[in-house]
């Protein structure tokens, strides 16, 4: 855990209950043993996104939707997030969850690995999600980063992977490659001029950054 466990219930206490379609995302995913946003790591997508007021998202790794629901409920009528995902079946189930959400009109869900989509994007994009294979996120940073317009929010997931990347070392679960491609990537992202960000002990870890 990243935070104690009397933080973590003391914020799952505060949340409140999640709508049906919601629910039954979660215990999908729980029940499978797929992996999805934590609660407050959706609620942060969803305030930046209010925050920036955006209206075109892209986000790198839909697995079921959970994280695209967030993002689209934030977004105006005409807004739209483009969502790319590798496994036919959850790009199934997330279309599914999301069209009786009542928001699939601001979804683009796309069945296709993210390296090659967004290279066929264009910008300014107001905003971009990184929760794709972990050892790429170095690649997707790459392809998303001239896309991102001035104020763009970006945000990325599972930065601290339980805690394994503040020590360094694997604990089973992680590797030690995901690890150090971890650690680096955060670095690199927050030396760059091009960007303003921190590193949040949000959920799994969230590394929010603003282009400058």
């Amino acid at each position: 855990m990243i935070v104690t466990s009397a933080v973590s219930s003391y914020i799952n206490s505060l949340r409140a209950q999640p709508d049906p379609v919601l629910a039954e995302m979660e215990e999908h995913a729980a029940r499978d043993g797929i992996p999805i946003v934590v609660p407050e790591t959706g609620a942060l997508l969803h305030i930046l996104a209010l925050c920036h007021g955006a209206r075109r998202i892209v986000e790198v790794g839909t697995a079921i939707g959970v994280s695209t629901l967030y993002l689209a409920r934030a977004l105006p009528e005409d807004g739209v997030v483009v969502s790319f995902e590798i496994d036919p079946d959850r790009h199934a189930d997330a279309r599914r969850y999301l069209e009786r959400a009542g928001v699939i009109e601001r979804t683009d869900l796309r069945l296709q690995d993210a390296r090659e989509g967004l290279e066929s994007l264009e910008g300014p994009l107001d905003m971009a999600f990184i929760d794709g294979v972990k050892t790429q996120y170095g690649e997707y940073f790459d392809a998303l980063l001239p896309l991102l317009g001035s104020g763009a929010v970006l945000a990325v997931d599972n930065v601290l992977m339980s805690g394994t990347v503040a020590e360094g070392r694997s604990d089973g679960h992680w590797s030690q490659e995901q690890i150090d491609r971890a650690r680096a990537f955060n670095q690199r992202l927050l030396d760059n001029e091009q960007l303003v960000g921190t590193l949040t002990p949000v959920g799994d870890g969230v590394l929010v950054a603003v282009r400058r």
